[in-house]
């Protein structure tokens, strides 16, 4: 394997890194130890005064026990992951490769000769026993990742966390229209 030239690596990582500052005033700062805790936890008001309502309401009101979210550990973990996912996501965007494919994409719309052009992906799975909190520490920290729900870069607009849920019928193709329903959601389109 040959060995990149020092010139053109430093220009590349001078590259990485001025793409990386641009998506970096996009998208929210990463937020941690005692800040992200704070980002993180849902404690809704206490009114003292249910007590002495009537049964009815006070029954609505114990529903607020079920908002209460305090992070922990794996909470932190995922955010960490997710805002690191985003912003790999969101440099790749940005390359010649990504560019390319574009516009190879354009030409397979319009039903022009084309090229595939694979393209490479990150991945992480999230394991952990039924029950520990991970969908709520999953939905807490996409909607503090997401203050801007679809971002405009270029003449791009990216839509950087999509929550699908998989349909009841479990089919494939439930789930592509799921997730085509969530994008013209998100669009308003």
């Amino acid at each position: 394997m040959q060995e990149e030239p020092l010139c053109e690596k430093n220009t590349r990582i001078l590259e990485e890194r001025l793409m990386t500052n641009d998506i970096l005033k996009i998208i929210p700062e990463m937020k941690i130890n005692l800040e992200l805790d704070e980002q993180l936890r849902i404690l809704p008001d206490y009114d003292a005064n249910i007590r002495i309502k009537p049964i009815p309401e006070r029954l609505i009101g114990l529903e607020n026990i079920y908002r209460i979210y305090i992070p922990n550990k794996m909470s932190r973990e995922i955010y960490c992951k997710l805002y690191l996912a985003l912003l790999h996501s969101l440099q790749k965007k940005q390359t010649i490769l990504a560019t390319k494919q574009a516009n190879e994409n354009y030409k397979r719309i319009k039903n022009q000769s084309y090229q595939s052009i694979l393209g490479n992906s990150d991945s992480f799975t999230i394991l952990g026993p039924s029950g520990v909190g991970k969908s709520s520490a999953i939905s807490r920290s996409i909607s503090i990742l997401t203050e801007m729900p679809v971002l405009e870069i270029g003449n791009s607009r990216i839509i950087p966390f999509l929550m699908i849920q998989m349909p009841a019928d479990c089919s494939v193709k439930g789930l592509l229209f799921e997730i085509l329903r969530m994008v013209d959601e998100t669009l308003n389109s």
